[in-house]
């Protein structure tokens, strides 16, 4: 009876009068009857009660899912930028200047020994 009205075979007015309900038993049975099918095609539910504790845990699963995958994007994101800023940054050595290639003790030999040569 309900699959035909629903599937437009059978008018609702005709449907009451050949079952013998009103018009609210009708709706009544029709609501629960969609309940019925959509509980029955929902992959969360369990054939207990715990269905909503079943939806929560999957839920609470997939959050904590999405949550590393967010940070490891944003390492990522930012291992990416870091070869990115090291490609770029040219390589020293550690010494600054063309100047630079003695040291200070050195520099300051070979001054004192220009000066004393003059």
């Amino acid at each position: 009876m309900l699959l035909s009205v629903l599937s437009g075979e059978t008018p609702v007015t005709d449907a009451i009068a050949q079952a013998k309900i009103s018009r609210g038993t009708y709706y009544q049975l029709e609501t629960r009857a969609l309940n019925a099918i959509l509980a029955a095609m929902n992959p969360l539910a369990s054939t207990s009660s715990s269905g909503e504790s079943a939806a929560s845990e999957r839920i609470a699963q997939l959050e904590a899912m999405l949550k590393r995958s967010a940070q490891e994007s944003r390492r990522t994101q930012r291992l990416l930028l870091l070869t990115r800023k090291s490609i770029r940054a040219p390589v020293t050595t550690g010494r600054r200047g063309a100047g630079r290639g003695r040291s200070r003790r050195a520099r300051v030999g070979l001054a004192q020994a220009a000066r004393l040569s003059r």
